[in-house]
């Protein structure tokens, strides 16, 4: 038994009814799950059958982390995120700085000859048009053969489609989601150090990475994503250290976005290195949740 505490419902960039994705998770007998779709509250109904932890994920600007890395990124998820809160008044906002954003990006595809229409994104069944949407459509136009091809060729970090005008500010949010009595996690932490490739380094867990975290719980964040579908167990046991290290939490889930990302599986993972989080995470979080 265990949870999967990062998934995408199609009211993101996922394919995925939330209705959907509960059965999945009830059919592969899950314990636990959170619908993390990026700047959106998603809102299920109860279950008998099994726990749903309400999650959000959100795209952040950390200027040191930027000013140093323009490939580096970094998103935190939110959990136990409720709607008449503070956070989730200000993700409101942030939806629509968004949509902005990406008519940003399209206009620099636009310069760069490709054809490609603001219209085009009302074409998805989503809450949030974000750079997943614009690749379907590079992909589906044969730019790229693709998803993971759009982000390394023209929307990864530091590329042509490179616009984070509608993030905020990371301590704006971590003060926000203290003072809605939400915990939060760095999501999938290799993105502190990712490279011009649209990936992550060798040896990514490295002094750098660890001065990084320090910062990051100086913050206030709560804790760190340990278990992730492209870390290896050893990559996930050094994460565990980190966390130990510097007295934070430790989450996980599969990322799922349903058909964008075919290889990866709800509650699994990747297809070749399968997760396993266990419960014991949503045991700690619920404990330090309770403190709050």
């Amino acid at each position: 038994m265990s949870i999967d505490l990062h998934l995408h419902s199609e009211n993101s960039d996922g394919t995925d009814s939330p209705e959907s994705i509960i059965e999945k998770a009830i059919e592969i007998q899950l314990e636990a799950i959170s619908i993390t779709d990026h700047e959106y509250l998603t809102n299920v109904p109860t279950s008998e059958n099994i726990e749903i932890i309400k999650g959000v994920e959100v795209s952040v600007s950390w200027e040191k982390l930027e000013k140093s890395n323009p490939y580096a990124g970094i998103h935190l998820l939110l959990y136990f995120v409720e709607e008449k809160t503070p956070i989730n008044s200000f993700l409101e906002e942030i939806r629509i700085l968004k949509n902005i954003r990406n008519y940003e990006i399209i206009e620099n595809l636009q310069n760069e000859g490709l054809n490609i229409n603001k219209s085009e994104l009302s074409n998805f069944k989503t809450q949030v048009p974000g750079r997943p949407h614009i690749a379907s459509i590079l992909k589906d136009k044969g730019y790229v053969s693709s998803i993971n091809e759009a982000f390394i060729k023209y929307l990864g970090n530091g590329k042509i489609g490179d616009s984070r005008t509608h993030q905020p500010n990371i301590e704006k949010i971590i003060n926000l989601a203290q003072e809605s009595k939400c915990l939060v996690f760095l999501a999938h932490p290799h993105t502190l150090m990712s490279n011009d490739k649209y990936s992550k380094k060798e040896n990514w867990i490295n002094d750098s990475f660890f001065e990084l975290v320090k910062e990051l719980s100086e913050f206030g964040i709560n804790g760190l994503e340990a278990t992730y579908s492209s870390y290896s167990k050893n990559v996930t046991n050094q994460i565990s250290e980190v966390a130990k290290k510097l007295n934070l939490l430790e989450c996980g889930g599969s990322d799922y976005h349903g058909d964008i990302k075919p290889n990866i599986n709800l509650g699994y993972g990747y297809e070749n290195t399968p997760i396993k989080v266990p419960y014991k995470f949503l045991n700690d979080m619920k404990e330090k949740h309770g403190q709050l």
